[in-house]
């Protein structure tokens, strides 16, 4: 695991799960640039279009499925109450819907501590290929190295041969799939969670994770029951 200097202090924020945020604190500050920039919002909400404030609701940044899940409760809540049109409640369920797109990308974008900007003033000292600030003092990332062999397997990952299952799932057709997921769903197979993560986050199909755990288990080919002319 990689250390840090000790001036070097961390973000004071505090997610809507409980996680402290990971980015180093901008100097002489109590937050990242990030979240010194994008903290909790009040966003007045109006009754019927009337001039006056009926109430408010507290947007926090959208940097992880927590948070969605908190302005998502809330929506429902106003909506209930009825303190909230439900136009206005429908299009920030649509907003939500972004942002939990988004955050997938969000995470892969996630930059390393050394590359989070702790003193905006001296940004235009930092040279192509250096770090804003090292360990080292020469700009060296002491998760260079671990993070380019995560590249490297990932890489390997990739270009391994595809399963069975995975060769089965890429010929067969929508309907066919629609079809397969009933069949899996009837008989128990289907994970709510994977379900959930695949329509929310852009996960993995669930039917293609349950197609990999039949043919580990050795009975995917009597389950499935594929034709042999589309393996």
């Amino acid at each position: 695991m990689a250390s840090y200097p000790v001036e070097i202090r961390r973000c004071q924020h505090i997610k809507t799960s409980g996680a402290q945020c990971g980015s180093p604190a901008l100097r002489n500050e109590k937050l990242c640039y990030y979240h010194q920039h994008n903290g909790l919002a009040p966003a007045e909400l109006y009754d019927s279009g009337e001039r006056y404030c009926d109430s408010q609701i507290m947007i926090p940044p959208f940097e992880d499925a927590h948070s969605i899940q908190m302005v998502l409760r809330h929506v429902v809540q106003l909506m209930l109450t009825r303190r909230i049109d439900r136009k206005d409640a429908g299009l920030m369920f649509y907003a939500l819907q972004i942002a939990s797109g988004n955050l997938k990308q969000m995470q892969a974008e996630k930059p390393r501590p050394t590359q989070v900007v702790v003193e905006p003033d001296k940004v235009e000292e930092t040279p192509i290929g250096m770090t804003p600030w090292s360990v080292t003092g020469q700009g060296h990332d002491p998760d260079e190295e671990e993070g380019a062999a995560k590249q490297e397997s990932e890489a390997e990952k990739a270009s391994a041969p595809l399963s069975l299952a995975e060769k089965l799932y890429g010929v067969l057709t929508t309907e066919e799939r629609i079809a397969m997921r009933r069949k899996f769903d009837k008989e128990g197979r289907l994970d709510p969670i994977e379900w959930e993560n695949h329509m929310i986050f852009d996960g993995p199909d669930p039917l293609l994770l349950t197609m990999r755990r039949l043919f580990a288990e050795g009975d995917g080919q009597q389950q499935a029951d594929p034709p042999i002319s589309q393996i």
